[in-house]
């Protein structure tokens, strides 16, 4: 049945069925200021509403599905000249471009965390045969952001300076590629574990301009180990001293300080025994004569 008006006007409820929305919305509304009935009765406070009103709550719908504020809104339908629409409307076209672009920032975290997650479950599987995993790596130069200082060298020292770099990556609005690591400058076969010169690391898609925290780790050959557990020192100096072994076997010298990657999501550094570590020396061919 077609919505017919009295003589004063819409009334609330008539208002409600013909712009969908609740007659609650509507007082609130006029308690704001933002859209009054056209006529108030003074002797019993009923609200009228005129086409004029009407319009002005559907310009409100418009304008809201664009996500636009109530005070935004406000500002339009008071403003007498139409010049401030546009730059209204280019605003929020931007924020709206900058919200695409965080979450296709956050699509592309969420991949490279399930791919994370797929490696640590084939390495596990892997590690059902086998303790360590030997072999000779070549990688190419890895975009990083780091953090380098004396601290102790300790998994609660470790987590709160990676929570602190993951907060300036996220920052900067920058996308980390790869799993987070721990370079020694030290000789980790006697280096002091409450006093060391550690690098925490975590591998970013490359950026123009580069922040000061980031830098380029150098590629080459690396000898590497895989094991499966927490890391500690003894297994940290009984691993090393092998790779050490395997190189004077096979012609090759450190060129380098010694790293750590850790082949884990982030969600399980909480849990230990999920811990995958890829213990590296970068290495260099023996010139022979």
């Amino acid at each position: 049945m077609k919505t017919m008006p009295s003589r004063q006007g819409y009334t609330v409820g008539q208002t409600a069925k013909i712009c969908q929305i609740s007659i609650q919305t509507l007082h609130f509304y006029d308690k704001i200021g933002l859209v009054k009935p056209h006529r108030v009765d003074g002797q019993n406070g009923y609200r009228y509403y005129s086409s004029q009103d009407i319009l002005a709550v559907k310009i409100v719908q418009d304008l809201q599905s664009m996500q636009f504020t109530l005070e935004q809104i406000g500002q339009i339908l008071k403003s007498k000249s139409m010049d401030s629409i546009p730059e209204l409307m280019r605003e929020k076209k931007a924020e709206a471009e900058e919200n695409i672009r965080m979450l296709e920032t956050l699509v592309g975290t969420i991949d490279q965390r399930l791919r994370h997650l797929d490696t640590g479950r084939q390495l596990r599987n892997e590690f059902e045969h086998t303790q360590v995993v030997v072999e000779l790596k070549t990688y190419s130069d890895r975009f990083i952001a780091f953090e380098r200082k004396r601290d102790e060298c300790g998994m609660e020292a470790s987590v709160i300076r990676f929570m602190a770099l993951f907060d300036r990556i996220k920052a900067h609005g920058l996308t980390i590629d790869g799993h987070i690591l721990t370079i020694y400058h030290e000789d980790i076969l006697t280096f002091d574990r409450d006093d060391s010169d550690i690098e925490i690391c975590v591998p970013l898609l490359p950026t123009k301009p580069e922040p000061a925290f980031t830098r380029w780790l150098p590629g080459g050959d690396y000898i590497s180990a895989v094991y499966a557990g927490f890391p500690n020192e003894d297994t940290c100096k009984s691993l090393f001293q092998r790779l050490k072994d395997w190189m004077n076997l096979n012609g090759y010298e450190e060129n380098g300080p010694v790293l750590e990657r850790y082949l884990i999501d982030f969600a399980h550094m909480i849990h230990t025994d999920d811990f995958i570590v890829d213990l590296q020396i970068p290495v260099k061919n023996v010139l022979t004569l």
